[in-house]
């Protein structure tokens, strides 16, 4: 009987294991920046940080997807200061060709990284939901006839 009873425990943790996904990332648009869930739970920048990490291509994008961002609030705080600059020149009467062409420039700079870091952070989700999403050709399946339980591969 106790060989009977670790057999069953055996085959009911194997059918529980097999048919356990991993669960999916999704994105939506928020006040601050990109909301991420996973089903209805809101995830913090470190959980998906961490849940991340588990695709490396996944993770490189995602790494790729910060440096761009670091990049284009570099640019946006210079943009900001060529904004100063212009104003400053505009109020002393002074040329502001100069600062009109860096707050230009920086504008360009900025957004062109800012949507780069958008495209490069879709890209990563989408690497590591296509990773989860990917099984094994077979499944186990647990069967019973009259020959008795077991498990059967389904391909």
């Amino acid at each position: 009987m106790k060989i009977f009873n670790k057999v069953t425990l055996l085959l009911l943790f194997c059918a529980v294991g097999t048919f356990m996904n991993a669960q999916e990332i999704t994105s939506f648009p928020g006040m601050w920046g990109h909301d991420f869930y996973q089903d209805k739970d809101k995830l913090t920048w470190k959980e998906i940080d961490k849940i991340i990490s588990e695709s490396q291509v996944a993770q490189m994008e995602w790494q790729k997807s910060k440096k761009q961002m670091l990049g284009g609030l570099i640019a946006g705080t210079a943009n900001f200061g060529s904004a100063i600059w212009f104003l400053v020149n505009e109020n002393d009467d002074k040329p502001v060709t100069g600062p009109v062409i860096a707050f230009a420039a920086t504008g360009v700079i900025g957004s062109i990284f800012y949507h780069s870091a958008l495209k490069n952070k879709k890209e990563a989700i989408l690497n590591y939901n296509e990773s989860v999403s990917k099984g094994t050709s077979f499944n186990l399946v647990p069967t019973s006839n009259e020959n008795g339980v077991g498990l059967a591969l389904k391909f």
